[in-house]
């Protein structure tokens, strides 16, 4: 049986610990739009995990908001990908890609309802569109080895 080098199994503990800080600057990056605006919030935690934002304006929060907030957690996030990038931690550095992708995903989700698009294949269409674009960029970023026979990633390293 192979052993797990002690750098893999670094990565591994630390890459477990990522959804719970996602969550965290997910949320409190929330909280700091929201306040941006002028509004007031509460953090709901359940445990360890934060779970909600509740936010109350004098009036409408604008649509940018969503925006504000997903930029400001992808840009907390840019240092710890550089550093999983400078130690070589591809398993760490992938979880905050694709976190990043769930960010953005998540804002036009929430925007969609200021859309006035129709019909909604064409809003799953621009979200396909998105997944796509991130998993090439992915695929690139990680360099994949590719199998020459096929258009699939290779499941071993090549020799």
């Amino acid at each position: 049986m192979a052993s797990l080098s002690k750098k893999l199994a670094a990565e591994i503990a630390l890459t477990a610990v990522l959804p719970f800080l996602a969550i965290w600057v997910y949320e409190i990056s929330n909280m700091v739009a929201i306040l941006v605006q002028g509004g007031q919030v509460s953090l709901t935690v359940a445990g360890w995990i934060p779970v909600g934002v509740t936010g109350v304006s004098q009036g409408a929060l604008s649509p940018l908001t969503k925006v504000v907030q997903i930029l400001l957690a992808t840009s907390l996030l840019a240092p710890l990908f550089a550093l999983f990038s400078r130690a070589g931690f591809l398993v760490a550095k992938s979880f905050l890609l694709a976190t990043a992708g769930t960010f953005v995903a998540s804002t036009y989700w929430e925007l969609l309802s200021q859309l006035t698009v129709e019909p909604m294949t064409v809003h799953v269409g621009i979200f396909l569109a998105g997944t796509a674009v991130l998993s090439f960029l992915l695929l690139r970023e990680l360099a994949v080895p590719r199998n020459p026979r096929s258009s699939l990633p290779a499941l071993s390293p090549q020799n």
